[in-house]
Parts: structure tokens; sequence; C-alpha cells
């Protein structure tokens, strides 16, 4: 029998996957993570969203499945990989993803590492995505079952070792079919709730948090055209493709085009100056590199576009064949083929049109 250690945070999802991994047979230990430096969020006076009582519903759901449950320590490489990685960026212009960065340093790293060490074979997680076993022991990273719950999005950077040793019990799963099945059965999870988009973001309010951590400091906001057309209050306020905050009268709507920290300066125009056909991309990580019927998207929600990539020297560049509106340094492009993850990286450029 297998044992898996299972990451539980407390929601119905990660418990629904546990009692999944018992009914098939695993020897099943649930983990939950003690994420958030305290000292930190003290020192600046920071809220957190963190939802009361996680690790005791997930102590009580593993109770309630007869399984074994740890909390295990993981706030230096949250702190130091998703949180001050998160307010750097900010810092310097771009929009970093911390959910990507925190599946490959805390869930598929150090979470992974302690797993092993404490015994397991195999980890899980309750991410809607799919696993899929080809020939010599290549393993496949693949969409969920449920496109609108589809997390492989923030996957990719999962390195293939870890990818073959772990198991995504939802990935078939729809969510309606995952509540119809908790109702019919007559299982005890915990309420659902929906996830935040950031978890140590209090009400989503990026600014707030930022400002604590990011000395204010005015700006020029200026037309594409060289125009200066106002003043803006901190570059970390904006992220390029924003539309709301630029409080700039002008004929028609603003976006952010570009942000340039060296010179506290905003740039701003039109929505068609969004439009851009390539990109680069840096931080690569590459699971299966077909190069036919690619797609690619650079927002989790955002629909896939045909492309063409080329990656060469650690540098990835995509060719959208149409134009690829609000691509965002910082933030993640992800190739698929089909619903195969053929690889992503994190956007560094991009180039307009």
């Amino acid at each position: 029998m297998e044992t898996v250690f299972i990451a539980m945070s407390g929601g119905v999802d990660s418990s629904f996957a546990a009692y999944l991994l018992k009914k098939n047979g695993y020897k099943v230990v649930g983990i939950t993570f003690n994420l958030f430096p305290a000292a930190l969020f003290d020192k600046w006076g920071v809220r957190t969203c963190v939802p009361k009582g996680m690790v005791e519903q997930a102590i009580k759901t593993a109770r309630d499945l007869s399984i074994p449950h740890y909390v295990i320590d993981l706030c230096d490489v949250f702190e130091h990989r998703v949180i001050e990685n998160f307010i750097d960026g900010y810092r310097s212009g771009i929009t970093p993803n911390p959910c990507v960065l925190c599946n490959k340093f805390v869930k598929f790293g150090a979470f992974r590492e302690k797993a092993f060490a404490m015994g397991a074979d195999l980890i899980a997680t309750g991410h809607y995505a799919c696993t899929e076993p080809k020939d010599g022991g290549e393993v496949l990273l693949k969409k969920g079952t449920d496109k609108k719950k589809d997390q492989s999005y923030f996957l990719y950077a999962i390195d293939r070792q870890a990818l073959g040793k772990t198991i995504f019990p939802l990935g078939g799963f729809s969510k309606d079919g995952l509540r119809e099945i908790v109702k019919q059965e007559g299982i005890r999870l915990p309420e659902s709730r929906e996830s935040q988009d950031i978890c140590f973001i209090p009400d989503g309010d990026y600014g707030n948090f930022l400002s604590h951590f990011i000395k204010l400091k005015e700006g020029p906001v200026y037309l594409s055209d060289g125009t200066l057309l106002g003043r803006h209050g901190g570059i970390h306020l904006f992220t390029i493709g924003q539309r709301r905050g630029i409080n700039i009268p002008y004929g028609e709507a603003l976006y952010v085009l570009d942000i340039r920290p060296d010179e506290n300066i905003i740039i701003v125009g039109t929505r068609q100056e969004l439009d851009g056909h390539t990109l680069t991309a840096g931080s690569v990580n590459m699971l299966y590199p077909v190069t036919e019927n690619i797609k690619a998207r650079v927002r989790y929600r955002q629909r896939e576009q045909a492309c063409t990539y080329t990656f060469h020297d650690n540098i990835l560049s995509v060719k959208f064949n149409d134009t690829m509106g609000a691509v965002t340094p910082g933030q993640s492009v992800v190739l698929y083929s089909d619903d195969i993850v053929v690889g992503g990286g994190v956007i560094e450029k991009r180039i307009e049109i």
C-alpha cells in the first residue's frame, strides 16, 4: 500500500481529495501548512485574509476520515520565495504571480521534500488538473476535466521529477459533480468556500498591502506620444493593462501600457496599443517540448490563442497568430498542445505591433 501525503487547506476541495485517496486504497496522511510569518505581518501591521479556523478544520476533517494529520511550518520559504518576490516585483514595475511561485517552491518544493523525508511515496493536492503516464516513465501534465476550474496554468513550473510523484485526485471531476457526490454519499466535509485571489492580501486590496512595504512616490503619467497627462501616486499601484485608478480625464478610456521604475513613470494609451504579437519569457520550464498545434494564454482566465514558439538559451519567444492584449511582465505565459501543458515561463517583455 502506497503512502500519500496530501496538502489539506481545510477547504472542501482538498478534503474531498483526501477522501478519494483513502477510498482508492492509499494510506493517506493529511498535511496542513503554516505559511504566514507572524513577525513580518505584525511588524508592518498587515492583516491577512487567511480563513479563521483553517488548521482546526483540516484537523477535524482528518479525524472524520480517520487519517493522521500534521501541521508543518513553511513560513520561511513562503515569506522569501512568495511574499518578498511579490513585493519586489511591484517595486520594480512588474506583476508577479504568487500562485505559480507557491506551487513551485512551497507545495511542490518544500512540502514535497518534507513529505518524502517523513515517509511518503507520493504527494497529492486538491488542484483541478490531471497527469498521464507515458512510455519510458514520462508523465504529462494535463488540464482538469472541468475547464471552468482547470488550474493547470498555475502548475506549469513544477519540475518533472515532482510531477511523476504527484496525484491530482480532482482532475477528472467537475465542481458540480463533486458537490453531488458529497451530497449523495453523505460525506462529512467542510462548507465550500471560494478561495481568495491571493491568500495573504486582505480583500484583494493590493495597493494597501504593498503600501506597507513600498514608500509611496508620486511621478508623471505620460501618453504614449510623450504628452504629460498628470501624476500617479506610486508605480506599485499599477499593472500593465490596468484601466481603473488612472483617474485622468481623456477623450477615451486609457490603459497602462508601460511602467518604468527607474524613471518612476507610467505610460498610458488606448486599448489597441496594448496589443502585440510577440513576447519573451524567462524562468522557463518545458514539460513536453512539442511544437505542433500550440496555443497559449498569458492570464489564468484568458482564452488560449494559436501561436508558435522557440526556446533558446533559456529564453522562450512566443509569437501569436493574432494580436494578444495586456501581455504583462511578471505574469506567466503557458503553452498547451490540446489538453497537454507543454511548458511556460515568466513574461519579461512584450513586443508591440
